[in-house]
C-alpha cells in the first residue's frame, strides 16, 4: 500500500540545536541523581530510587539471585505493577552490587527520557507533513524540549519508576500508528500492536491510552483496506495486543495461584465508586488548573482544523485523567499516571502554537506591528514567539516542582529515603540474617538490608490486601479523604502476630500499639535515628549495644567502624 512520504525526506532535523538541549538535560540529570545520592552512616556513598521502586528492584534482585520473582523467599505474592519494568531493573541487578543496580537504574532513566524525545520529533515531523508550517525546525525543537521539560515525568524516570519505559513505549507506539496511517506496511501496523502489548506489562492501566491507538489504528485499517482484508487485520492486530495481558494473566495464576495481581485488591476492592470519584476529583484538582490552558489550544486545533492525529495526541491525558478520578486518586502529587501523555499532549499545543505564530506574522495588521523592528531576523519572529508561549505553559505546568527543578530543593522524599538507607545500615550492623524488619516503607529498608520483611501496608502481604479500606479519613492527604494503597493495615496482626525483629513505627491510621509494644520492643538510637528491636531477640547483637536508660540503647561506634556491608540471603519467613 503506497501512500504519500516524500515530504518528510526533505525535512532536515535539527541536529544542533536539540544536540544542545540533550546535553543540557544531560548534565542536569546528572546534578538531579546525586542531589538523590547521600553519604550513609558508614561513611559510603548510597542510592536510592523512590520507594516503590525500590520494592520492584528487591523483586528483580532476589530474582537474579536465585530466589525467584519474590519480595520475601518462599512467599509468592505479585506485590509489583510493573512486570517489564522489573524484569528491566533485572539486568542490573544481575551485574551489580546493590548500590551500583540502583545508580544504573536510574542512568537507564535518562536514557529512556532522551530516547523519547527523539521519538516525539519524530512524531511532530509526523503530524505537521500535511502543512504549510514554515517553521517545522522550530517544531522539532519545542517537541524535543517538551519531551525532556516536563518534571514529573524527569523525577519519575529518574527515580526508578516504570514511568519513563511506559511513555517510551507508548510515545513509539504513536510514531508507528501514524507511520501506517501516512504510508502503510504491515509492520508498522503489527509493531504498533505489539509496543502496546509491551506497555501493558509495563503497567496494565496502560490500557486507557492503548484503547485510543488501537482505535486509531483499527480506523486506517478500515480507510485503507478493503473486504476479507480489514476482517483478517483487525482480529490480527487484537489478536497480538491481547496475547500480552493473557500470557500474563497465565503467568501470574501459575506462578502467584491468583487472577488478580495483589495492588489490585490493595487498592480498589471495598472502595465505594463513589468515595473513589470525590477522592479522585480532590486529589486532581492541581493539575485541572495546571493542564487547562493546554487543553484549551490542543482543542481549539481540533475543533478548528480537525485531523485525528490531533486528536489521539490530545486524547490520551483526558482518558487518564479520568482513569485516575475513577480508581480514586494516587498517594503522590506528581502526576505519576498522568505524566506519560503530557509530552504528546506538548506535541500537539506545540504544532498549533507554531501555527498561529506563523499566521500572525504573515498578516498584514500583525506583521506591520511585529516586525517594525525585531531584535532578531525578521524570519525568526514566528519561530520566537512560539517558544516563548511553550515556556510560558511550561513554566506554567512546572510551576509547583520549580525549588526541586532549578535543584535548590532535594528532590520529594529524598530525606525520607536517606533515613531508610541509614536505617538499613544500622539494621545491617546489629541484627543477623535472621532478624525481619517491619516497615511502613516497603522498598529501601528491605532491599539494602536483605532481611525477610513485613509489609504493614500489604502490597506484598495477602492478608494486609483483603482487609476493608479504612475511610475514616485517619489516612487522608493531597485532597483525598482515604488514600488508596495506604488504607489498608492491621498492625495488630503485622507487629502483635509476626513480631517483626525491627518495627519502623508503632502507629498508623487510627490505630497505635506504642503501649503494646512498650514492654515487648526496646529503643536503639544513633545520632537522628532509631530503631525499635524486639526485646531480647537472639536475632539482636545485643553486645553492639550500649544501655543508656530503662529501655533505651545506644550502638557503640565500633559496630559502625567496620565497613563490609552485610549481604543477607533471605530465608522464608515463619508464618507466625
Amino acid at each position: 500500500m503506497a501512500r504519500e512520504g516524500a515530504p518528510l525526506a526533505r525535512r532536515a532535523i535539527p541536529l544542533l540545536p536539540l544536540s544542545a538541549i540533550a546535553v543540557s538535560f544531560t548534565i542536569w540529570a546528572r546534578l538531579f541523581i546525586y542531589r538523590t545520592s547521600f553519604v550513609t552512616l558508614d561513611g559510603r556513598r548510597s542510592f536510592s530510587l523512590f520507594d516503590d521502586a525500590m520494592i520492584s528492584l528487591r523483586y528483580a534482585w532476589n530474582l537474579t539471585h536465585g530466589l525467584g520473582l519474590v519480595w520475601n523467599a518462599g512467599e509468592r505474592v505479585e506485590g509489583y505493577t510493573n512486570l517489564l519494568m522489573t524484569l528491566f531493573m533485572s539486568l542490573f541487578t544481575l551485574a551489580f552490587s546493590k548500590p551500583m543496580a540502583v545508580l544504573m537504574v536510574q542512568i537507564a532513566g535518562l536514557v529512556l527520557l532522551l530516547g523519547n524525545a527523539v521519538v516525539l520529533v519524530l512524531i511532530a515531523r509526523e503530524l505537521s507533513w500535511r502543512d504549510e508550517i514554515r517553521q517545522h525546525t522550530t517544531l522539532s525543537v519545542l517537541a524535543f524540549l517538551g519531551a525532556l521539560a516536563y518534571y514529573p515525568l524527569a523525577y519519575w524516570s529518574l527515580l526508578g519508576m516504570e514511568t519513563g519505559l511506559l511513555t517510551l513505549l507508548l510515545s513509539l507506539s504513536i510514531l508507528s500508528a501514524f507511520r501506517y496511517g501516512r504510508a502503510g506496511g504491515w509492520l508498522a501496523l503489527y509493531g504498533t500492536a505489539a509496543l502496546l502489548g509491551l506497555a501493558y506489562l509495563t503497567r496494565p492501566d496502560s490500557v486507557v491510552p492503548a484503547s485510543l491507538i488501537l482505535l486509531y489504528i483499527l480506523w486506517e485499517v478500515r480507510r485503507s483496506q478493503a473486504g476479507r482484508l480489514v476482517v483478517l487485520s483487525t482480529i490480527g492486530v487484537l489478536a497480538l495486543y491481547l496475547v500480552f495481558p493473557v500470557a500474563q494473566a497465565l503467568f501470574r495464576w501459575s506462578y502467584y495461584g491468583e487472577l488478580l495481581p495483589n495492588t489490585y485488591l490493595l487498592r480498589l476492592v471495598g472502595v465505594p465508586l463513589a468515595e473513589r470519584i470525590s477522592n479522585g476529583i480532590g486529589f486532581n484538582k492541581g493539575f485541572f488548573q495546571a493542564i487547562t490552558p493546554l487543553l484549551v489550544i490542543a482543542g481549539i486545533g481540533v475543533v478548528f482544523n480537525f485531523r485525528k492525529e490531533k486528536l489521539l495526541l490530545t486524547a490520551p491525558i483526558v482518558a487518564l485523567v479520568g482513569y485516575q478520578i475513577g480508581v480514586g486518586g494516587d498517594p503522590w502529587p506528581y502526576w505519576r499516571l498522568l505524566a506519560p501523555a503530557i509530552p504528546l499532549l506538548l506535541v500537539a499545543v506545540s504544532h498549533e502554537v507554531v501555527l498561529l505564530a506563523g499566521l500572525l506574522v504573515e498578516s498584514a495588521p500583525w506583521r506591520d506591528y511585529l516586525l517594525r523592528n525585531p531584535i532578531v531576523p525578521s524570519r525568526h519572529v514566528a519561530s520566537m514567539l512560539a517558544a516563548l508561549v511553550v515556556l510560558l505553559l511550561l513554566y506554567r505546568l512546572n510551576a509547583p516542582f520549580m525549588e526541586e527543578l532549578v535543584l535548590l530543593q532535594r528532590p520529594f522524599q529524598t530525606d525520607a529515603q536517606r533515613a531508610n538507607v541509614n536505617t538499613a545500615v544500622l539494621i545491617n550492623k546489629v541484627t543477623s540474617c535472621d532478624a525481619t524488619v517491619g516497615v511502613l516503607w516497603a522498598g529501601a529498608i528491605p532491599y539494602y538490608s536483605g532481611r525477610m520483611a513485613v509489609d504493614f501496608l500489604g502490597k506484598s502481604d495477602r492478608h494486609i490486601a483483603r482487609l476493608p479500606p479504612d475511610l475514616s479519613g485517619a489516612v487522608a492527604w493531597s485532597g483525598m479523604s482515604s488514600v488508596p494503597g495506604h488504607n489498608k493495615y492491621d498492625l495488630t496482626y503485622s507487629i502483635g502476630v509476626r513480631q517483626p525483629t525491627f518495627v519502623q513505627q508503632f502507629q498508623w491510621g487510627r490505630q497505635d500499639l506504642s503501649d503494646w509494644t512498650r514492654s515487648r520492643y526496646v529503643e536503639v538510637h544513633h545520632g537522628e535515628y532509631r530503631l525499635y528491636l524486639r526485646k531480647g531477640s537472639p536475632a539482636v547483637h545485643w553486645d553492639l549495644l550500649v544501655k543508656d536508660g530503662p529501655a533505651t540503647y545506644d550502638v557503640r561506634g565500633t559496630a559502625l567502624a567496620n565497613r563490609r556491608r552485610s549481604d543477607c540471603q533471605p530465608r522464608q519467613l515463619s508464618p507466625a
